[in-house]
């Protein structure tokens, strides 16, 4: 037998945790060696070069048309991206379904596509907002991200997508993109479309990602509690985001019981914690009657700090017996 990268990690874990003694961990090594095997070690660069190279060429596409604009008829612009993605999508056709090389192809297809647009919307300035162009990039990619079934395909979708909802009310928020996040219909714009990605892939992510990983369900569960714990914050003192407010703790509590009674997640329940910290130290820091003054300010330091290391500790805990079990 052959101990894998993820199950010698776990002896290791086991072992600093104290839940394996140093003799069960040398019988352990004894049956095989506690060190990534050739095979492990080339599928790991295969990796690492496949992907790295994709992010690599398509920032090298970027590049070369932003220095050799002017340069270029608009129609060699559109051939040169119009050719880079369809030999994006070729690769993917004739390599094996699933496997590095098809993944990374399609990944550079979702980048390529949005290359494509881009160029369209500069050449021919159609008027469309850039909200628009990501709207529009995120579904144009998605049959890719759905043939890959990578985790950093997803990972640029739900990204993509973000940004195309934030960037959908900056249109008239009075500090762009940051006064789009401080505006409440974005907010729970934002924090919706992340809660129906994270329900997508705690119900689906085995069909939709070849491997799954909890990347994706934590990544959307960081997109619908921040923008909801920075709303929830503003909720205290603006009579608007109260309903933010109270939407933030039914996500934040409902998040904390599922991941950890249904699905010990132990990083969207810190997530959860951590989250209403500031909610509670914004909602301690209105109910003061003297906020500024010096008594008010260390006891909402005393309260972040305690908060912080009650949780800490919880959590600490928690990940102590789930590795013992």
């Amino acid at each position: 037998m052959s101990w894998s990268v993820a199950e010698v990690g776990q002896l290791f874990k086991l072992a600093e945790d104290g839940a394996i003694s140093r003799e069960e961990l040398a019988r352990a090594r004894q049956l095989h060696e506690l060190a990534p095997s050739v095979a492990a070690w080339r599928q790991g660069a295969d990796r690492l070069f496949a992907f790295g190279g994709v992010l690599l060429l398509g920032a090298a596409v970027v590049f070369f048309f932003a220095y050799n604009w002017a340069d270029l008829h608009r129609f060699a612009k559109l051939g040169l991206a119009a050719l880079a993605l369809a030999g994006c999508v070729g690769l993917g056709l004739f390599t094996a379904p699933a496997g590095t090389m098809y993944r990374a192809a399609l990944l550079a297809a979702c980048i390529g596509t949005g290359v494509l647009l881009a160029l369209v919307g500069q050449i021919y300035q159609t008027g469309a907002d850039v909200w628009e162009l990501f709207a529009a990039w995120a579904l144009l990619m998605l049959p890719f991200a759905l043939l890959a079934r990578s985790s950093a395909s997803w990972a640029l979708w739900l990204a993509v997508a973000n940004a195309a909802a934030i960037r959908a009310f900056s249109q008239q928020a009075w500090l762009g993109w940051l006064g789009a996040l401080l505006a409440r219909d974005a907010v729970l714009l934002v924090a919706a479309l992340n809660l129906l990605v994270l329900a997508v892939f705690e119900s689906s992510g085995e069909r939709l990602l070849a491997a799954p990983r909890r990347h994706l369900p934590r990544l959307a569960a960081f997109g619908m509690l921040a923008p909801l714990a920075l709303g929830g914050m503003m909720g205290w003192w603006e009579r608007e985001f109260l309903v933010v407010t109270g939407g933030f703790f039914l996500a934040a509590g409902t998040a904390a019981w599922v991941y950890f009674r249904l699905r010990r997640d132990l990083v969207i329940l810190a997530l959860a914690l951590f989250a209403a910290i500031p909610v509670l130290t914004s909602g301690l820091a209105r109910a003061l009657p003297d906020a500024g003054g010096f008594v008010a300010i260390n006891l909402v330091a005393l309260f972040v700090i305690g908060s912080s290391a009650v949780a800490g500790k919880w959590l600490v805990r928690l990940n102590r017996e789930d590795a013992a079990k």
